[in-house]
């Protein structure tokens, strides 16, 4: 085997650095896809909502139903993409994931009704730089995150039994110490989560359908990452404002 002068092994290293960035981009791009789809939902439904509309009929005779309907469609997307993943077409990936947004829009089209906009822009606006921030440690450190794969499984577990908990205790549901920490975990599991996105890309095919629907997962993980710290940072400044 011939080795590589220094001038090739620096182009080697640029053209392979090219195509993990176009590959971190396509999925940053496509989980901002979701948000936009779910941000353009939720408005839609809320300015029928509010002016009467079909979804207002619809809302006012059904809401709990068509909330519990959302969140068991939803509970089924994220079980068949972690399930089917490798045997789904990326078309069919990319279908569960925006069908998956649209339907986190029907539920979030409800929000401007318990929080005013000015504090929903200010949770996004919180949100954005803290899930990015989080998004560049991820992508260039040098840290093993898969080490901590156990302990952040773990913390999912502990924060959704809290959740179901809380439904039958209000105390809880209305704890800021756990939304803090709720948004401590979110915040490494979105570096996680990035650094995991370059492991797609380095132990699959180029050309392979497993690398395109690892990306639409990627952009999955990354986009229910940013949507938890959004519903946990609006909670803060939502009791905040309250105690005004």
């Amino acid at each position: 085997m011939t080795e590589m002068s220094e001038f090739q092994r620096t182009d080697y290293y640029s053209s392979t650095g090219d195509t993990l960035r176009a590959y971190v981009n396509k999925v940053m791009v496509r989980m901002g896809c979701g948000l936009a789809l779910t941000g353009g939902v939720a408005f839609l439904l809320y300015t029928s909502l509010i002016r009467g509309g079909f979804f207002y009929s619809i809302l006012s005779t059904m809401y709990s139903p068509l909330m519990v309907i959302c969140c068991i469609v939803q509970l089924a997307v994220a079980m068949i993409f972690s399930i089917r993943l490798t045997a789904l077409s990326t078309s069919a990936c990319t279908a569960l994931f925006y069908a998956y947004a649209a339907l986190t829009g029907v539920t979030f089209s409800v929000l401007p009704l318990a929080f005013d906009f000015v504090t929903i822009f200010q949770a996004f606006l919180f949100t954005a730089v803290m899930f990015f921030s989080c998004a560049v440690i991820g992508h260039t450190t040098d840290v093993d995150m898969t080490r901590f794969s156990g302990l952040l499984r773990g913390g999912l577990i502990a924060l959704l039994l809290t959740t179901v908990i809380s439904i039958f205790v209000p105390a809880l549901r209305d704890s800021l110490l756990i939304s803090y920490l709720a948004i401590g975990l979110f915040l490494a599991l979105t570096a996680y989560d990035m650094q995991k996105i370059k492991s797609f890309y380095y132990s699959t095919d180029s050309y392979g359908t497993l690398r395109e629907n690892l990306a639409v997962y990627g952009a999955f993980q990354l986009y229910l990452d940013f949507i938890n710290l959004f519903l946990r940072v609006l909670q803060i400044l939502g009791n905040r404002n309250n105690r005004r």
